[in-house]
């Protein structure tokens, strides 16, 4: 008898993908710069998108209609013509202007296979985000962590998801207060931007749980606790501050560079990886002088052309690279995430899981202040931008099932 070939589940497959490209973002191939290995994943997604509108001479249908979708991909078309032109007039090395242009490109082929898998189902986000999540600790237990750090590098961050998301399950009032242990355990074990992603995303939270007339009102009262809790933890943890001097030295010098290549030419730009300016010699003179008026140093500095640091300010990078047009797609991104957790925290109906999206959405928030877009962070901006079309699209509010 000749039977019927096996049916397939094309959501296990997306989510076969999903889980696939997260695990595999925590390891990186060298190609010219490092390149996580869940972006291949992400690649083979994006050719069956492309394969998929060539056939059938239409997109498939997890690809998102949102207007927020195609502002983003027009803003990231816009930025990579930006960061072509400003590294033909600087003329940067063919090295740094390969890799400037290849991270660009992979950005945008990043949110869009994001953005199809979590269109396809849901679940995806928990899906790729577990996954990417596992990955990371996976890297760290086979790799060991950075500085030796496996709280804050290793077991840190899995373990406040984790923690968060079962939270969720059980309600607001179970995850604020989640929210607000975990604030205290990340400053006891001195992760302080994870310790105030974990502030901010319990505060927004317990504000939803007041009806939102009265939610607008509650703004002044929010920032006094939340300077009033910095303000205390400064005074408390002077020691654990001091130990971080030579952390927040760099960061500054970072900025300031950045910020003062931008100033110079704020429509050009100084080109991809600044290879052919003075930004990044700029940064070297700014550190010292910061580094000797707070009397820390240990600093390595460049040896035979070759730079050991990256700039971690992804809107800042933009601009001093690309100049305004090549930040375009980073002043969209951080236009909607402000917006998204605003709505999220004073305008939406609130659900169980308002906590956990918010707390996505300002850790990439923090990132978009205070981390690079190179590598994997490309495919956490593509997470955010996940989320960002499904909150858009979802009416009632997201409701992941489980």
């Amino acid at each position: 008898m000749i039977t019927a070939p096996p049916s397939y589940n094309p959501m296990a497959l997306t989510s076969a993908a999903a889980f696939s490209a997260g695990i595999l973002t925590a390891f990186t191939i060298s190609v010219g710069g490092e390149m996580p290995v869940g972006e291949i994943v992400l690649a083979a997604v994006f050719c069956w998108i492309l394969l998929y509108g060539i056939v059938t001479g239409s997109l498939p249908p997890g690809v998102p209609r949102t207007r927020l979708f195609g502002v983003f991909l027009i803003c990231q078309v816009v930025a990579f013509a930006a960061y072509v032109f400003s590294d033909l007039y600087r003329g940067s090395s063919p090295h740094d202007m390969g890799r400037g242009w290849a991270r660009m490109a992979f950005l945008a082929l990043d949110i869009v296979s994001v953005a199809y898998l979590f269109g396809c189902s849901q679940v995806n986000l928990l899906v790729f985000l577990f996954g990417k999540l596992a990955g990371d600790l996976l890297h760290s237990l086979m790799f060991g962590a950075l500085f030796d750090d496996m709280w804050k590098f290793g077991v840190g961050v899995p373990i406040t998801f984790l923690a968060f998301f079962v939270a969720s399950l059980f309600g607001r009032a179970v995850f604020i207060a989640t929210a607000f242990a975990m604030t205290a355990l990340h400053l006891l074990l001195d992760y302080r931007s994870f310790a105030i992603a974990c502030f901010f995303a319990g505060t927004a939270t317990l504000i939803t749980l007041f009806p939102r007339r009265v939610r607008t009102w509650l703004i002044f009262p929010a920032v006094l606790l939340a300077a009033s809790a910095i303000g205390v933890y400064a005074v408390e943890h002077r020691d654990a501050i001091k130990r971080s001097t030579r952390s927040n030295v760099e960061r500054k010098a970072m900025m300031i560079a950045a910020a003062r290549g931008f100033y110079s030419s704020p429509l050009i730009g100084q080109g991809s990886w600044f290879s052919n300016s003075d930004v990044m010699s700029n940064f070297m003179v700014i550190r010292g002088e910061e580094a000797k008026d707070a009397e820390v140093g240990g600093f390595s500095d460049v040896k035979d052309g070759v730079q050991p640091v990256a700039i971690h300010s992804q809107i800042l990078v933009a601009l001093a690279e690309g100049g305004i047009f090549g930040a375009t797609f980073f002043i969209a991104f951080g236009i909607a995430l402000v917006a998204a957790m605003f709505q999220l925290t004073f305008t939406r109906e609130s659900s169980r899981f308002t906590g956990f999206y918010f707390f996505i959405l300002f850790c990439s928030f923090l990132n978009w202040l205070l981390s690079p877009f190179s590598g994997a962070h490309r495919v956490v901006i593509a997470v955010a931008c996940g989320l960002l079309f499904l909150l858009q699209r979802a009416r009632p509010p997201l409701q992941i099932p489980t």
